[in-house]
């Protein structure tokens, strides 16, 4: 049921060797991170664009970007990118302002998967295995090398003239992500084309992590002490819970809203929200939520039903928890609320799926 992530070094994620300009650009799936699109709208407002300025050639209106559950796809969100960087010159500039607002909510399930990971070892090949579900858009390839180990940033399938953007981006919202798993700043060194002012601007962004510009690509390097260190933050039952839904999300590919939902759900399965803060979270009326989870084919209650069983009989099954124990982390406030739950769900008594 889960995925154990049991190498450090993983076969690189297969990706387009081909260049596009903003004329020529790969039509894909929905952006990985709206969160960042969103981001970079309110950038472009900040600084004098009109919405319908950054939005042109997006076929987008600002309210769809503001939405939730709207999905958007990423040709236009290249297509928003490239009108921000013409806007203000400065795709590095853009990129860090953007990276600096990304939280760790904006993480998903993917970062709860990652700052739950035993060690950093183990951390890298979550990044890597569920990487279609984080933020970046770069293909990572682990490297490893005497007493040290990398992440080669892979960016020959963006558009040549956003590259920069991403780059500076990502390399911003880095720190946050390291903090999260508990890595300290020395543990980690960045490596990046950028040079000049460029990379000394990103330098001072990510500081106090060092940085070395004008590199030949752009890299993540650790030392081995940092890939085989426990992690403070390391949680086997989390990390079990969240392998198992990104595994799911990657094979299958559900609504846009559906997936949220349930991510949202398995992130604190022991607080559930209700429907009423679920909403709000997702900066929608308790209707919307309700008709747009119809429209998807499912219900707020089927999915928290389906999201608790599933973490019910994995913590039964596979991690070997008591009925007790698993009622307290999926916040029952007793045992026997969870067991008549359990029951209704399955047919059978929990004790029965214990291993």
């Amino acid at each position: 049921m889960t995925v154990a992530v049991k190498h450090m070094v993983v076969s690189a994620i297969t990706m387009s060797e081909g260049a596009h300009s903003c004329q020529d650009r790969p039509v894909t799936a929905t952006t990985r991170c709206p969160a960042g699109v969103r981001y970079a709208l309110a950038l472009a407002r900040a600084e004098g664009m009109s919405a319908a300025q950054a939005l042109a050639g997006t076929g987008l209106t600002e309210d769809q970007v503001l939405a939730a559950h709207h999905a958007i796809d990423q040709a236009a969100e290249f297509t928003l990118i490239a009108n921000l960087v013409a806007g203000i010159g400065d795709a590095v500039a853009a990129g860090i302002v953007v990276g600096s607002r990304l939280t760790a909510g904006d993480l998903g399930i993917w970062g709860y998967a990652l700052i739950s990971s035993a060690t950093g070892a183990e951390a890298l090949g979550v990044a890597v295995d569920y990487v279609s579900l984080s933020p970046t858009l770069f293909s990572p390839q682990p490297e490893h090398s005497g007493d040290a180990g990398s992440v080669v940033l892979r960016d020959a399938h963006l558009p040549v003239d956003l590259r920069d953007y991403y780059a500076a981006r990502d390399f911003t919202a880095l720190p946050l992500l390291l903090r999260m798993a508990g890595f300290s700043d020395p543990a980690v060194t960045l490596q990046t084309r950028l040079d000049g002012e460029r990379g000394r601007r990103l330098a001072a962004a990510v500081h106090p992590i060092a940085v070395q510009t004008g590199a030949d690509q752009h890299r993540i390097c650790f030392p081995r002490w940092a890939l085989t260190t426990r992690l403070p933050t390391a949680d086997p039952v989390t990390r079990a819970a969240c392998a198992r839904e990104c595994e799911r999300l990657v094979q299958t590919h559900e609504p846009t809203l559906t997936a949220t939902v349930r991510s949202r759900f398995a992130r604190t399965p022991e607080a559930m929200p209700g429907i009423d803060d679920l909403a709000a979270e997702l900066h929608m009326s308790t209707r919307t939520l309700r008709r747009q989870l119809e429209a998807e084919g499912t219900s707020y209650r089927e999915l928290r039903n389906d999201v608790g069983l599933t973490l019910a009989v994995e913590l039964l099954g596979v991690v070997g928890l008591s009925v007790t124990e698993v009622a307290r982390r999926l916040g029952y406030s007793d045992t026997t609320a969870f067991s008549h739950a359990f029951r209704r769900w399955t047919g059978r008594p929990a004790s029965a799926y214990r291993r």
